[in-house]
């Protein structure tokens, strides 16, 4: 065949950044709320790469998006608070387990915006240790001014639990509450954030030359993924996205994530669809949700070890272990450079340090240690 000459590449990159563009204002047609500090930088993991066998692995800072703590649902509240300002509420209402990092960002996304936020906590976890009710995201959404409930009836990660009666008891109380379903998955809007980031991925890689053979993250309330497959398909551009489940359930995940995603393509009227074929949701670690394996752990204290970088236990640290896994079978063929995104959740380390054992503090005193001759 020919090879390709520079009017073919110039017109390859007319025709991506128009794709990328014809869906920057597809998205810009609903309101939003700018709540986030955007683009969030890619760089190596040269180290961290090495160490679990890709050398070309790089890394998405979504744990950098601007809001206290930082994670990836601020792309997504973005869409909802704009749509919750336009409907004249001033009350975000939003569920998740205590050491939520979804409700933390949804009370720093409430207090940007200017509105109120009520909470709700449920049992969906055990504590994990004695600072867990006092420490890391509710701590932080304490601070940032949200109203705080528990509810702390057992319940399985997919039970929502009572937020419409929730919502009720707001209204009654005089507040006019924008429900938000736990992740911001499960809304007609809760996808768009994750499409704004697969136009900002590609337009990212056409500015530097970079490109990228497989996406990898952690998969929970599943919009993330949703979002980027739905992205993807917008643009025209094949991508393969491999979620890391949260917990040892896949299948439910993957069915949510192939609706979510041919929902919010139907939400953009744009014309493109996600195959099921497509949809890859994968468990490295099956622990249940809130609990890790050593191997989990192992991949944190290595990341922070190369990298300088933390990743916590419930969602980032199994992201790491999948994709140690998934190196480990052969998954990426030599060459392939693999995208890690780095949702958040840092501030939960804070709540199951316990669960890393006490820092080694080694004595030190001047004058007693200092044996050495001084330096002349």
């Amino acid at each position: 065949m020919p090879s390709a000459t520079m009017d073919d590449v110039a017109h390859e990159g007319s025709t991506a950044t128009g794709h990328i563009e014809h869906l920057e204002h597809v998205l810009a047609t609903h309101p939003r709320a700018r709540l986030a500090q955007l683009p969030t930088p890619i760089h190596r993991l040269p180290n961290f790469g090495a160490q679990i066998g890709i050398p070309e692995l790089w890394i998405k800072r979504d744990d950098l998006t601007g809001l206290e703590g930082g994670g990836n649902k601020t792309r997504k509240l973005e869409f909802l608070v704009g749509d919750a300002l336009r409907a004249g509420a001033d009350t975000l209402v939003t569920i998740g387990a205590i050491q939520s990092n979804h409700t933390r960002q949804t009370a720093a996304a409430a207090a940007r915006a200017g509105m109120k936020c009520a909470l709700l906590h449920f049992g969906w976890t055990e504590d994990a240790g004695p600072g867990y009710r006092s420490v890391g995201n509710v701590l932080l959404s304490s601070l940032m001014g949200a109203q705080l409930f528990v509810d702390d009836t057992p319940r399985p990660i997919e039970d929502q639990g009572p937020l419409d009666e929730f919502c009720d008891h707001l209204a009654r109380l005089g507040h006019r509450p924008y429900p938000i379903p736990g992740g911001a998955s499960e809304h007609r809007l809760g996808s768009l954030g994750y499409m704004a980031c697969a136009a900002e991925i590609e337009r990212q890689c056409h500015e530097t030359g970079l490109g990228f053979d497989v996406i990898v993250h952690c998969t929970g309330s599943s919009s993330t993924q949703s979002g980027l497959l739905a992205g993807y398909a917008a643009l025209g551009t094949p991508m393969q996205v491999i979620g890391i489940s949260d917990d040892d359930e896949t299948d439910i995940k993957r069915r949510r994530v192939h609706d979510l995603a041919n929902s919010a393509l139907a939400e953009c009227g744009i014309d493109a669809v996600v195959d099921e074929r497509e949809v890859h949701v994968v468990a490295g670690d099956r622990s249940v949700y809130g609990k890790a394996d050593e191997q989990t752990f192992a991949m944190i204290r290595l990341l922070a070890a190369t990298e300088g970088l933390a990743a916590d236990p419930v969602y980032e640290g199994k992201a790491l272990r999948g994709l140690q896994m998934l190196a480990a079978e052969g998954s990426f063929p030599p060459g392939s450079r693999v995208l890690l995104m780095h949702l958040g959740g840092t501030p939960a380390l804070h709540a199951y340090a316990s669960q890393f054992g006490s820092p080694h503090l080694e004595p030190f005193r001047g004058g007693e240690n200092s044996a050495s001759p001084p330096v002349r």
